[in-house]
């Protein structure tokens, strides 16, 4: 007889008053897994509070209900995102979770057809809206904090570029007003759909890596001028995946110019100053904040502040004293990758939280 598997979800993960399409089980002190919630059956407050009251830090599900553990997740993604019985890890890591599997979801079911479908979008749009509430608060920023440092991995990497841009752009309404000259600030519905939209965009802003090999993209060592080559042709790709969805342009373009530098030089088009777009200026910081501060097979993650020190082309005082090295030099040339005005209103933002780990 096969014996059965689990795996441990968080209890804040339940929604009180939801039919769950799974079993769930506790597990008691002799290693025995007890049914707990019956599927189909509505779990009620009551419930939840006396497995709190038992020091219950896990429940379980079975193996085989993985996919509809998942499903369950994004369809009540909203609600749990507020749920008094969920501590901000969990939210953070079921967010998280979510969010890297739509956008998994997204690069995997657009490789055949070079653009993103109708339904996948949708879905994309939807997880955006329904966790919109829970970036924007405070306390969001210092959890999504205790995920700096992580190895970079492409989806995950998108989720935290997602987190901080519509966490900075909501500090910053005034942003918000150029990239969408019709908004009003007194006006909070319109708010949240441009920072849905701004935060698609930023979610998606990679999804054109849907087409560079693993083994270019997770290369530990330094890409060769033909890799090097293929990498830069990502914004394009991106652009033409989302060319026939429903995103507003200004969400478009800034997929196509998110690496583009504001004093020139950048790609896939060279263009700087004014001519990019606005909230492809705030990728450029976010994007770069996240892989510098982001552990890589060739390098170790830098401290947040040491990292937007070296974007603002400020070597440490050390460094100094040292002298600098060539990379150090190259460093100090970094600066000119982004429009200043927002890389010093993006250091003002991030100096609101206490980044270190």
């Amino acid at each position: 007889m096969k014996k059965e598997k689990y795996m441990a979800i968080p209890p804040g993960a339940i929604m009180p008053g939801i039919l769950p399409k799974f079993e769930i089980f506790v597990l008691s002190t002799d290693g025995t897994y007890i049914l707990w919630a019956q599927e189909g059956n509505k779990v009620t407050q009551e419930q939840l509070a006396k497995l709190s009251e038992g020091g219950f830090r896990e429940v379980f599900v079975k193996m085989e209900d993985h996919f509809k553990y998942e499903k369950y997740l994004e369809d009540n993604l909203a609600n749990i995102l507020v749920n008094q019985w969920s501590s901000d890890d969990h939210k953070t890591a079921i967010f998280s979770k979510v969010s890297t599997n739509v956008v998994k979801t997204a690069v995997e079911s657009s490789l055949g057809l070079g653009t993103m479908g109708a339904e996948v979008m949708q879905q994309t749009i939807r997880m955006v809206r329904n966790a919109l509430i829970f970036i924007m608060e405070a306390d969001s920023i210092r959890a999504l904090a205790k995920m700096i440092g992580h190895d970079y991995q492409t989806y995950e990497h998108a989720t935290k570029v997602l987190w901080f841009t519509v966490a900075f752009l909501r500090n910053n309404p005034d942003i918000l007003k150029l990239i969408q000259p019709s908004y009003e600030e007194s006006d909070k519905k319109q708010m949240i759909e441009i920072l849905g939209q701004c935060g698609v965009g930023a979610l998606l802003h990679d999804i054109g890596k849907a087409f560079i090999s693993p083994e270019i993209l997770n290369k530990p060592g330094p890409l060769t001028d033909v890799e090097w080559e293929i990498v830069k042709r990502h914004p394009f790709s991106g652009m033409a995946m989302l060319l026939d969805t429903e995103i507003p342009a200004f969400a478009k373009k800034a997929v196509l110019h998110h690496h583009e530098n504001f004093y020139g030089g950048g790609y896939p088009m060279g263009i700087a100053g004014q001519n990019i777009n606005i909230l492809a200026r705030v990728l450029r910081i976010v994007d770069t904040f996240d892989a510098m501060t982001s552990r890589r097979p060739y390098k170790d993650p830098i401290r947040p502040g040491e990292a937007v020190q070296i974007m603002a082309g400020m070597p440490s005082a050390d460094k100094v004293k040292n002298g600098l090295s060539q990379a150090d030099y190259r460093d100090h040339d970094m600066k000119r990758c982004f429009d200043e005005k927002l890389l010093r209103r993006f250091v003002l933002f991030l100096g609101n939280y206490d980044l270190s780990r």
